[in-house]
Order: C-alpha cells, then structure tokens, then sequence
C-alpha cells in the first residue's frame, strides 16, 4: 500500500469533523475518488438509489446532501429517476466533477454542518450517502433534513457501523418518531459499505436509515394526546 493511500485510509477511519480538514481533503481526493471507491465496491449509491425509486417513483425533485462527485446522482438517473436533482457538498473540486456527470440540474457548495439554504418543505426526497460521519450533530442535522423535506416526502441517509451506538442514532429516529417529524420505513444493517477497501474500512459496515416525514397537522394532534 502507497503510503499516500495509508494516510488516506487512517483519515477515514478517523472520521474527522472539521469543515476545512474536510473540504481539503476532498478536493485533493476528487479526480481519483470515483475510481478508487468502485475498487472498494462502494455499495451505498445504489442501494440509496435503489430505495428512492422504490419508496418514491414520482419523486420530482431530489436533494443530495454531500454529493461529492455524483455518485448517487448517477445511479438515480441510470435507475430512471427523471426528477430535478440538486447537489451540495463542501468540495468544490468534487462538485466539479459532479458536474461532469450530467446527473444533476443544479450543485451548490454548502458547509453541510450548518442550516441548509433551502427552504422549508422544499423538496420530495433528500438522500445523504456516505456523509454522516463528518457531521457529528446527528439530531440537529436529521431535523434539518426533515425541514426541508415535504410531507409525504423521503429521507434516506446511511451511517456508519462503529458511529451508530457511540452517536445514539436509534435515540434519535426514536425521537423525531415520538416527536411527530416522521415514520420510519426501514432501518437496515450493518450492510457491507466497502468491502474492497484496504486496511480497517473493509471491515466496517453502514446503516441505512429510511423515513417517510409526516404531517405537521398529524403531529400537532398527536401532541395533544393524553
């Protein structure tokens, strides 16, 4: 292994939070990053798209946070996914290459640690893939996501193995369950994420998240029950 890709590796599995590190990091990564993750059989832009076009087939807008270099967009289109999907990412050099892929109608740079500019109720479908490690708020940004999302609309994001207990996932779709803020359709894993990869990434597994945000008006009701 090429001490580069040794670095690369410990850098992952470190699971780094800092926006700048991040970004950096990303943009020196972008030319090479889709290569080297179809190397590591990147499993979870297809099963994200997979489920979209399952749970959601009349979606008409999709709203991909932490595209990085469009991964995702691609395989919702190659998936027959017709609808307007915009992009957000931290990487300007991904975005990029995102563009390059003719998957997406609109990607914008975005610090994904903080409130997204979309507006509330904004978009049918919000897919976030391979991000929530670097984004350690877990309830701040999954209430974000359901803003922005309609009623009706789909949530679909992926965490992984070794940061499910330690960040209190299931705590938190408990929560938003018992708050009103959606139903959860499927939560599945651990699932391979990269089994190709060198070094200790092989051997961590992703959950996926699926949830179908609920009714404000249902809500409010429901908060009102004795």
């Amino acid at each position: 292994m090429a001490a580069d890709e040794a670095s690369r590796d410990d850098w992952l599995l470190q699971g780094a939070t800092d926006p700048g590190e991040i970004a950096d990091r990303y943009d020196e990564w972008a030319e090479s990053y889709d290569d080297d993750l179809d190397m590591w059989s990147y499993q979870a832009p297809a099963v994200v798209a997979e489920t979209v076009v399952a749970q959601q087939p009349d979606a008409h807008s999709v709203l991909d946070v932490g595209c990085g270099t469009g991964l995702v967009g691609k395989a919702l289109r190659a998936r027959g996914c017709a609808a307007r999907i915009v992009g957000l990412d931290i990487s300007r050099t991904s975005l990029q290459v995102a563009d390059r892929t003719g998957a997406y109608d609109t990607l914008e740079p975005a610090d994904l640690q903080h409130p997204l500019d979309v507006e509330d109720n904004g978009v049918d479908v919000l897919v976030c893939a391979g991000v929530m490690t670097y984004l350690p708020e877990v309830e701040v940004v999954w209430r974000e996501f359901a803003r922005v999302v309609r009623s009706g609309g789909l949530v679909v994001a992926t965490q992984r193995e070794d940061l499910w207990e330690p960040r209190r996932c299931q705590e938190v779709i408990d929560r938003l369950t018992t708050d009103g803020v959606w139903v959860p359709l499927d939560i599945s894993g651990p699932a391979p994420y990269l089994p190709q990869a060198s070094g200790g990434m092989a051997e961590l597994g992703c959950y996926y998240l699926t949830a179908r945000i609920s009714d404000p008006e249902d809500a409010a009701l429901v908060a009102q029950e004795p």
